[in-house]
């Protein structure tokens, strides 16, 4: 699977203008009259801190400062460079392969996003011990509750970081002493949902299945049979390694009927597949797959069952004790310093989820799905993953013979 594509190969920034004025509305005139049609596109050379502000303010895509560096750092350019220095800036950040350049993302996730929700993310600065902070956090609670479909009976846990440490919160809250994890192992995630249990001193039941197939539930339902001491069942629903979806609802109820709780790892799966989040117990999620957030947030979705376990088992970690991010909700404060950037940005996305309704959203990864599957057909290239166990987010296809992954 190729990790990014462009769309087409083109500089992020194609004309560069060198600025002589400290008025915005020349800068803007001057970008106009360029024949460049979007002014995002136009990059302004600054050698005077005066002129930064306003290359800003006329919307030009990249400000660039030249000359000294002590001189032009408090106007805050987007980069400084000498004027030896410059044409390499510009080919690294801002040329056809510069890091700047747009692309179309086609990893598993981060997922692209809108300018919107990049907008948000460059927003005021906010301390998350004050009011601005706090209205915040309460929109994206009450969102991410809208979207699950869930009421206020369900604590949600936002924390700082990648779905790993989602899952990671949720394991080490949801096993007591002397008691086994279960955990199905299909995939490279529901290996790092065992090594993550391991590592946390937790004794864990491998329910194994090939990397190709789902689970069968009825392996689960004999080992919970068998394993009496089993406290907690994990699953990974959506399987990136192959684009693969494991039965969440079978596999959620033969748990309910053991008195079994369930980790569900969401994570790309969540705003995107049928998830009902209302008979899961500890559901984890990021900001940056289904959701189109950006990178940096994360959350546990508690049931009234799991928050009883999660009191019942002594913490064995300070940045991820479950407890302590649920104290932080009932008080509207962060046990932490948490990534207000990707909340405010997550915060905008899920406007986003809520408009388009998440059965739109839905049926619109479905389609396209369908899309690519004719496409393949077509092609004659072989799906790793039977129709009815692929998800609507990753397809993975056999290199047809003769044909190496580079060149394909």
């Amino acid at each position: 699977m190729a990790a990014t594509t462009e769309l087409p190969t083109q500089p992020a920034i194609e004309l560069w203008l060198e600025l002589a004025t400290p008025d915005p509305f020349l800068v803007y005139d001057a970008m106009r009259e360029s024949g460049i049609a979007d002014v995002r596109k136009v990059g302004v050379l600054c050698t005077d801190p005066a002129h930064v502000a306003a290359a800003r303010a006329s919307g030009a895509g990249a400000v660039v400062g030249v000359g000294d560096l002590h001189a032009l750092a408090a106007a805050a350019p987007d980069a400084i460079a000498t004027r030896d220095e410059l044409e390499a800036l510009i080919a690294e950040r801002y040329g056809p392969e510069g890091s700047q350049r747009r692309l179309v993302l086609l990893n598993p996730g981060p997922a692209l996003t809108t300018d919107a929700v990049k907008r948000a993310a460059a927003g005021a600065d906010m301390c998350h011990r004050e009011p601005e902070y706090r209205q915040l956090d309460r929109r994206v609670r009450d969102k991410l509750r809208a979207v699950a479909g869930i009421g206020a009976d369900r604590a949600i846990a936002l924390l700082s970081g990648s779905g790993t440490a989602a899952n990671e919160t949720a394991l080490r809250a949801s096993v007591r002493p002397g008691r086994r994890l279960a955990v199905v192992v299909n995939g490279v995630y529901g290996e790092r949902l065992l090594a993550s249990a391991s590592r946390a001193g937790i004794e864990t039941v491998p329910i194994a299945a090939p990397w190709t197939e789902p689970v069968d539930p009825a392996h689960v339902q004999a080992a919970l049979t068998v394993e009496l001491d089993v406290d907690t069942l994990a699953i990974v629903h959506h399987e990136t390694t192959t684009g693969l979806l494991n039965p969440l609802a079978e596999l959620a109820a033969i748990a309910a009927d053991a008195g079994v709780l369930t980790v569900v790892d969401a994570i790309s799966s969540f705003g995107i597949e049928e998830v009902d989040v209302a008979t899961l117990d500890f559901m984890t999620c990021s900001s940056n797959k289904g959701l189109h957030g950006l990178p940096g947030a994360a959350f546990v979705v508690v049931s009234p069952a799991a928050a009883r376990r999660a009191r019942s088992v002594q913490p064995t970690s300070v940045a991820l004790d479950l407890c302590t991010y649920l104290d932080g909700e009932a008080n509207a404060s962060p046990p932490f310093t948490p990534a207000i950037p990707a909340l405010a940005s997550l915060d905008v996305a899920l406007d986003r989820v809520l408009a388009e309704g998440v059965d739109g959203r839905r049926v619109r990864y479905a389609e396209r799905c369908e899309i690519l599957d004719e496409a393949f057909e077509r092609l004659g290239l072989e799906q790793l993953i039977e129709p009815a166990s692929r998800s609507h987010s990753i397809r993975s296809l056999r290199l047809p013979d003769g044909v190496s992954f580079a060149a394909l």
